[in-house]
């Protein structure tokens, strides 16, 4: 159901799909990419006036509930449902509610007609997969096909119904006979082999039931998460099929997507604070190497498309040397996607390059080491910078943003990074700076002792759901909770300097080369700084090439000394405060990063999707 995006297939469906096939043979399975559909219904019914760029845009504010919200009249059988509260709930962030409201008006008969023709030739049993804003969606549908058909079953699943999720929908919406909660590949074909056989769903794992007396039961989850080896390879088929016959085809640029690991490595030694996405899910289990490439190149043949999203949450290291140089070999130029740590060095980065790995999330979300430790991040600033720095030397693009709102940062942290920021404008900048959340399954959650105590279920939630504020509290994923961290004037700065490095970053270049005798030149053409070609002695080109790496005040006083250079406490600092003062290097915690760039002559950067040159 809606609000999965237009230009990728369903991983969920992909996967499920084929494990059925396999594991429940006397069931025939069809997918029905129902989002596609909706964006159609809004295109032809409003005349034109709704587009599919409209469906993206609603689509991808999760964190406002717009989706879900958009579909209350088809679940609660009404013309509108909370119209001006939930308008102006979304004015006083900002967001203008005149789409959404005309895509309400469209719901209830959407869901209906699709109902309808569902019910027409009725299956024996209608699966949903529900994440983030999919769950209102998937109810109102669900609903509607019980009203037409009643003895039609329904099951539903996903990352909306991880933990208590699960059974809490389950408890409180009839429309649906089963919840799984927990990995689908396994529960499902044993739900579908027991309904064929009469059987008990008592040793169904992570499922969600009513007994004879009509009682919810809900099953312990798996004692274990499912290996790899049992996830298949995806089937697309469905989704090309329905992309080919919808006028939304010429809206969307499609993209494959591939599961190659699951869970989080860091998160199962340091879970970052403020992090709840991988639920219940966290141990990390990755696919065999071997299987990688293959599937990339048999989804490429198939479908011919290039771009390629790997949804894991973090990159497997040992790919590195084992899948890098498999794709690297792969006679076709790819386009993928990958989820990084943000301290990989930069001959790891550039073996992701030479395997057609042009996009990475590094997970940054920060410039202070003090903040960073708050996140449990596991990586430093100068990690961080070093990371930008190497990207852009490499050709990589860089998506990240800078989050705040910890318990226990100070205005300092940021009042200090304020005063760096422009000695980074001609790296790439973030997407922006955004306050965190209060996810379900965070640390942050979990343990309220860490600064959150107060919390509720977010106020999205007041305009979707009809629940009891103790079922709400099992059901959602969001949570309110007083502002920790900095607000007020310096949080508008941060999101102005933000927004400034954003402006700069297409008008700024700085580089550096280095002549026969190991001497630096750095040329500067940063937009907030003076147009000057810099030339450094012996003693300072020393200490700026062994910044490259991020280097302590010890370590560089130690590279001095091998290269003859004796320098007084004095001198040394003066030379580490010009390199920070005249923004050539980034400093925090005591580690001092190089920022300047290789000089390539022929270095474009990428910006809105078109070229253009690095000088002025």
């Amino acid at each position: 159901m809606p609000w999965q995006g237009l230009d990728t297939p369903s991983s969920a469906l992909g996967i499920l799909g084929p494990s059925v096939r396999k594991n429940a043979a006397h069931w025939t399975v069809d997918e029905l990419y129902a989002n596609m559909r909706w964006a159609e219904h809004l295109m032809r019914e409003s005349g034109g006036a709704i587009s599919a760029e409209d469906y993206g845009e609603v689509a991808v504010q999760v964190f406002h509930g717009v989706g879900d919200w958009v579909f209350t009249p088809a679940l609660y059988d009404t013309d509108g449902y909370r119209v001006d509260e939930f308008s102006a709930f979304l004015r006083s962030r900002g967001i203008d509610p005149r789409i959404p409201v005309e895509m309400q008006r469209h719901a209830r008969g959407f869901v209906r007609d699709l109902a309808a023709e569902i019910a027409a030739d009725p299956p024996d049993l209608v699966g949903f997969t529900s994440t983030f804003m999919q769950n209102v969606p998937s109810l109102a549908l669900a609903k509607e096909l019980k009203r037409l058909v009643p003895g039609i079953r329904t099951v539903l699943g996903g990352s909306n119904c991880d933990g208590p999720q699960g059974p809490t929908l389950h408890r409180n919406f009839e429309q649906f006979d089963f919840v799984v909660s927990g990995e689908g590949e396994r529960a499902l074909p044993a739900l579908l082999n027991r309904i064929a056989q009469g059987r008990s769903f008592a040793d169904v794992p992570g499922l969600s039931w009513r007994d004879d007396r009509g009682e919810a039961v809900a099953n312990p989850p798996a004692a274990a998460a499912l290996p790899f080896a049992a996830v298949p390879a995806p089937d697309y088929d469905s989704y090309f099929r329905s992309l080919g016959d919808s006028p939304v085809r010429h809206r969307v640029r499609p993209m494959l997507v591939l599961e190659t690991s699951r869970g989080c490595w860091w998160g199962e030694r340091h879970q970052c604070t403020f992090c709840g996405l991988n639920g219940s899910a966290i141990d990390f289990r990755s696919k065999a190497p071997g299987r990688i490439a293959q599937e990339v190149r048999d989804l490429t043949e198939r479908h011919r498309v290039l771009d390629l999203v790997m949804v894991d949450n973090i990159l497997d290291m040992k790919y590195l040397d084992t899948v890098m140089p498999e794709m690297a070999a792969l006679d076709c130029d790819l386009r993928i996607h990958y989820e990084i740590k943000s301290n990989l060095t930069r001959e790891q980065l550039r073996s992701l390059r030479e395997a057609n790995v042009l996009y990475v999330q590094p997970g940054i979300e920060g410039l202070s080491d003090h903040v960073l430790r708050l996140m449990d991040k596991g990586v430093s600033a100068a990690h961080n910078v070093r990371m930008l720095r190497d990207g852009e030397d490499l050709g990589l693009n860089v998506t990240w943003n800078i989050l705040y709102g910890f318990p226990g940062e100070t205005e300092e942290d940021y009042r200090g990074l304020l005063g760096k920021l422009s000695a980074l404008e001609h790296l790439q900048p973030p997407t922006g700076a955004w306050r965190i959340a209060l996810e379900r399954f965070s640390p942050y959650f979990e343990e309220p002792s860490l600064g959150f105590a107060v919390r509720r279920p977010a106020e999205i939630y007041d305009h979707i759901y009809r629940l009891p504020p103790d079922e709400l509290y099992d059901l959602v994923y969001l949570f309110d909770t007083p502002d920790r961290g900095i607000s007020g004037p310096i949080e508008d700065e941060l999101k102005k300097a933000v927004d400034a490095w954003a402006g700069a970053y297409a008008r700024s270049s700085l580089s550096y080369w280095t002549d026969d005798g190991g001497r630096v030149t750095v040329e500067d053409r940063r937009a907030s700084w003076p147009e000057e070609v810099i030339e450094l002695d012996d003693r300072r080109s020393n200490v700026y090439l062994g910044m490259f790496q991020g280097a302590g005040r010890a370590g560089i006083r130690r590279r001095l000394a091998e290269g003859g250079f004796a320098v007084t406490e004095e001198e040394l600092d003066r030379m580490l405060r010009y390199f920070v003062d005249r923004g050539l290097a980034f400093e925090d915690g005591g580690r001092y990063v190089a920022v300047a760039l290789e000089v390539d002559p022929y270095r474009r950067k990428l910006v809105d999707g078109r070229e253009v040159s690095a000088s002025r």
